[in-house]
């Protein structure tokens, strides 16, 4: 039986990796961008984001916007500043939070700290071992970014009562020892929906791989969503629409084509997506259906990272101000007072090509 081929990211991905194992490269040096990988590689630019992704999520490589993908430093032991660690328990993409890591990194750099970087488990309780290990290599602080609503708060407190500050990541937190920093997702949820119906939408439905329950997120961009529609006077109800596409990834993309196909022929105008990625699929599935963007279909996503404007997309999305984010996550790590709060880090709408004015061929 003939080997089985080996993908062309994965050709990418070991290679990136070899090159580090033997240390040819500068950490102050991009090791590849996209436009150099298709080159090398002949592959296409989805490809090469892909592999650069898979790399971003294993906290391998942190992405410079403009510049390339650069490797992440590692924790030097001895080093005379204060070393906290980043917590992410999942490993696929959440936005820019590679680009607060970066902002917050180049604050340390200058103080002589580090933020090390750690991929766990989905399941906050399975992330208990990691954390004890961090608590027992005596990390002076934790950022913490959960998958849902669970928190591992057991040990998470175990660090706060030794005064070692616990930043809560993308999730507005009721736990009165711990910080946050979270952007506004439900005034993003807000925004894009009444830039949606400031064009004459009235059928906009939220599309989301995850339940508003799932992500918190998700649900306060929902809300924001749910929220903007109730009181604007328009008749259509809110509607979620389910992409159940994890542990599924092998059929997703047609899972989603069938869905998009179906949302057109029940005449929705306008999908707001949970994020730009997804925001970019749904993309790719109209150009392959055959309808318009944005003259059949309005897309919007969130985030304003690199799949809004991948190819031929041009996605309006949220922007997150990923370098108050990095700031706030540093004033918390460095608060002497130990006075938690929650920090709320405003966003932006940034309109493209994807939407537009709802007319009668729609």
């Amino acid at each position: 039986m003939a080997e089985k081929q080996i993908p062309l990211y994965q050709v990418i991905i070991n290679d990136i990796e070899r090159l580090i194992e033997t240390n040819n490269f500068k950490y102050d040096n991009p090791i590849c961008t996209e436009k150099s990988l298709c080159e090398k590689y002949r592959v296409s630019r989805i490809t090469a984001k892909h592999a650069i992704t898979k790399l971003e999520n294993q906290g391998i490589l942190y992405r410079k916007r403009g510049l390339g993908s650069f490797v992440v430093k590692p924790v030097i032991q001895g080093v005379s500043g204060r070393i906290f660690a980043l917590v992410i328990p999942f490993s696929s993409t959440q936005g820019g939070i590679f680009r607060a890591i970066e902002s917050a990194n180049q604050i340390f750099s200058g103080l002589g700290h580090q933020l090390t970087i750690h991929i766990g488990r989905p399941r906050a309780v399975e992330n208990t071992e990691l954390l004890e290990s961090l608590n027992n290599q005596n990390v002076d602080g934790i950022v913490y970014y959960p998958w849902g609503s669970d928190l591992p708060e057991e040990i998470l407190t175990v660090f706060s009562q030794k005064k070692k500050p616990v930043i809560i990541l993308d999730k507005t937190n009721t736990h009165p020892e711990f910080y946050s920093v979270v952007c506004d997702n439900y005034k993003g949820g807000r925004l894009l929906t009444e830039h949606l119906l400031s064009y004459g939408h009235t059928r906009i439905c939220y599309l989301s791989r995850f339940r508003p329950d799932e992500l918190s997120s998700v649900g306060d961009r929902y809300r924001g969503y749910e929220d903007c529609l109730a009181t604007s006077g328009n008749n259509f109800s809110p509607r979620f629409v389910h992409w159940d596409v994890v542990g599924r990834e092998k059929e997703g993309y047609y899972m989603l084509q069938h869905l998009v196909n179906a949302l057109r022929m029940e005449e929705i105008t306008a999908i707001l997506c949970e994020n730009d990625e997804v925001a970019f699929n749904v993309h790719m599935c109209c150009q392959n259906l055959g309808f318009r963007v944005p003259e059949d279909m309005n897309i919007a996503g969130f985030d304003n990272i690199e799949w809004a404007t991948t190819g031929s997309a041009q996605i309006t999305t949220i922007d997150q101000n990923f370098a108050l984010i990095g700031e706030a996550i540093t004033a918390a790590l460095l608060d002497e007072d130990h006075e938690p709060r929650n920090y709320t880090v405003p966003v932006q709408l940034i309109p493209r090509a994807s939407t537009g004015k709802a007319g009668k061929n729609i």
